[in-house]
């Protein structure tokens, strides 16, 4: 992915590889974007919540998911030097099955007017429907030699949640649909099932391992290869 024109083609890998898993909703791959929606401290699931929302007020992901979560990959260049940053981020708010939202509302399953109320269900976006992961996933896969000191901070990693110091070092630079596996396997098990099950008819499925790039040696010492990493 050393050229702009390679990035645009593992992001449009991507996008097939959400539309044939059933879960995009949107896409929006914007060349060169500002992202004016940076994230701040967050302490709680409501903040991360308005942090969310406000994402998706100003159409500054990537990748859209049908329940809202969504997918952020930014190349950027700087000189000679590449940055790249992948953000996967869960929507905390998400929608409940019809018979939880019977319950919450007293309605009988048996009820003869059941097919009106599914209607009532099917139309309604309030947070009556809704409900708050208390949980959400906060995935971001960062390369960049600013702040790189071996064995601490390393030049490509991996953040879990969103404290800032949880990260596992990657030794490989790993392309956008390596990341969106990832997710997939870990957020959407029975989508991931169905690219499975058609991985035994077509193999280059997983291709996206054979294009990750190796990092400089400079930046992926030997000192770090003794640590923990992911590979």
């Amino acid at each position: 992915m050393k050229s702009e024109n390679s990035f645009i083609i593992r992001l449009e890998e991507v996008k097939s590889l959400l539309d044939k898993s059933g879960l995009l909703k949107h896409a929006i791959m914007k060349h060169d974007r500002k992202r004016t929606v940076i994230r701040r401290h967050i302490e709680n699931v409501k903040q991360f919540k308005e942090f969310v929302d406000e994402v998706l007020l100003k159409n500054e992901y990537d990748f859209l998911l049908c329940d809202d979560s969504f997918f952020q990959f930014d190349r950027i260049c700087s000189g000679k030097k590449i940055v790249y940053k992948y953000v996967f981020i869960q929507n905390p708010g998400i929608r409940i099955p019809f018979d939880e939202y019977c319950f919450k509302n007293e309605i009988d399953l048996e009820d003869e007017n059941i097919d009106y109320y599914k209607e009532i269900y099917d139309d309604d976006e309030t947070e009556d429907t809704y409900k708050m992961l208390q949980f959400p996933l906060y995935l971001r896969y960062d390369v960049d030699e600013k702040g790189y000191v071996p064995n601490l901070h390393s030049y490509a990693h991996l953040h879990i949640g969103v404290v800032e110091d949880v990260r596992l070092s990657v030794s490989k630079i790993l392309t956008p649909s390596t990341f969106v596996n990832l997710v997939l396997k870990m957020i959407y098990p029975d989508n991931w099932k169905n690219i499975l099950s058609e991985s035994k008819t077509n193999p280059d499925i997983y291709n996206f391992k054979r294009l990750c790039d190796d990092i400089p040696l400079n930046l992926w010492q030997s000192c770090e290869q003794k640590d923990i990493y992911l590979t």
